[in-house]
């Protein structure tokens, strides 16, 4: 069965996309299948590595695609497009349709990738609610600044009222707070972290990404961090030590909700 991950904030520029993109390229390099997802409008998964295709997700919602087809970046790592504007139009066909709440669970259930991960877009729709009922795990990215809080808060109440109000429905689970922008020298970023820990002590991450040149420049060389001068930068350390970390985080929940245990 495969793992869900979905990558969400509700605020823009909070390295979500980074996020997405060099986990599931780190996935792919442990042998394991790897499908990314872009479903923001904004198609930033896309712009990355440059490819686009009719059959993305806004397509396969609309069911102007019946087969699946993905772009593979690697041997074990394909993405599937958003569709850019048109998740406009996917999103307000799955307002109106019957079955709402499981649209893309329905969809994506022929998927047999060993796991699937989702780049959301940084708002409150009806594509990130039908997305929050089909994953097991939510990570969510912050920049260490006052709107980063503000948004991580609001992905949580957003998630909470979801269970509340989805009739069982929703079972996605917060994996963790990725700090994806930290900078050390200014006490803005050091009073955030110390307002993450104190509010979400088990949530947050260790592993922090740090301010690094190296993981702005790789989106614009339309590679991962992990690619990007053959991995050999200090943002690919960083990023190796944080994809590690949700790896071994997501085994322990795994262990624990074993029916052999």
């Amino acid at each position: 069965m495969a793992i869900k991950i979905a990558v969400m904030s509700m605020k823009g520029g909070q390295g979500k996309t980074a996020l997405s993109v060099n986990l599931a390229d780190r996935i792919s390099k442990a042998n394991r299948n790897v499908l990314l997802i872009d479903s923001d409008m904004q198609a930033n998964v896309t712009t990355i590595f440059q490819r686009d295709h009719v059959c993305n997700l806004a397509n396969l919602i609309l069911g102007e695609i019946k087969e699946f087809e993905f772009l593979q970046i690697n041997k074990r790592f394909s993405i599937l497009p958003s569709g850019g504007k048109q998740m406009v139009e996917a999103a307000r066909y799955i307002s109106n349709s019957r079955f709402r709440e499981t649209v893309i669970k329905n969809l994506l259930a022929p998927l047999n990738h060993s796991v699937i991960i989702f780049d959301c877009a940084p708002s409150w729709n009806e594509v990130n609610e039908n997305i929050l009922m089909y994953v097991d795990y939510v990570i969510i990215p912050v920049v260490t600044d006052y709107l980063g809080y503000s948004g991580c808060d609001q992905v949580m109440t957003y998630i909470e009222d979801l269970k509340n109000d989805a009739r069982g429905l929703c079972h996605a689970d917060i994996l963790g707070i990725a700090i994806t922008r930290f900078n050390s020298r200014t006490n803005i970023s050091k009073t955030i972290l110390h307002g993450l820990h104190k509010r979400w002590p088990d949530l947050v991450f260790k592993s922090l990404i740090e301010e690094s040149v190296s993981i702005q420049e790789a989106p614009a060389y339309h590679n991962s961090i992990f690619n990007y001068k053959n991995g050999k930068t200090r943002g690919a350390r960083m990023y190796e030590k944080l994809c590690k970390e949700i790896a071994m985080r997501i085994a322990e929940k795994q262990k624990a909700f074993s029916p052999n245990q």
